[in-house]
């Protein structure tokens, strides 16, 4: 009775959300990100040899703040060594290495078809025949 209009929605929802998300962190570390020198503490590896760090920084206010950044291929500190994130102040969960920042070319127009797509599909699925 629907044909593919479920499936798209579900399919356009779950590109639209991961895309928006992906720009809406890039672009607060672009706008408003600290740049500051961190401290590997930790590095995780998974089976399939891909590394997440787990880096400690000073913030701005002073406080001690602990992030995991990556993942990573070859990562850029080991244990003990230092450097460079940029967190968000307002969202301090929010960290990336300066070469991990997105800038968005990819996940903004990701975001704009999958969305035109979501209300395309839901129009044929509410009102289509």
């Amino acid at each position: 009775m629907y044909g593919p209009a479920i499936p798209v929605v579900v399919l356009a929802s779950v590109v639209f959300w991961f895309s928006a998300g992906i720009f809406r962190r890039g672009r607060a570390l672009r706008r408003r990100g600290i740049r500051t020198g961190a401290k590997c503490v930790d590095r995780e590896r998974d089976a399939k040899g891909i590394s997440f760090l787990v880096m400690r920084f000073a913030a701005e206010d002073g406080r001690t703040l602990q992030a995991k950044v990556g993942p990573f291929r070859n990562p850029p500190a080991l244990v003990g060594g230092i450097i460079d994130v940029v967190y968000d102040p307002k969202d301090l969960s929010n960290v990336e290495t300066p070469g991990q920042m997105t800038s968005g070319r990819v996940a903004l127009p990701a975001a704009m078809v999958s969305g035109l797509v979501l209300a395309f599909s839901l129009l044929m699925l509410f009102f289509g025949g």
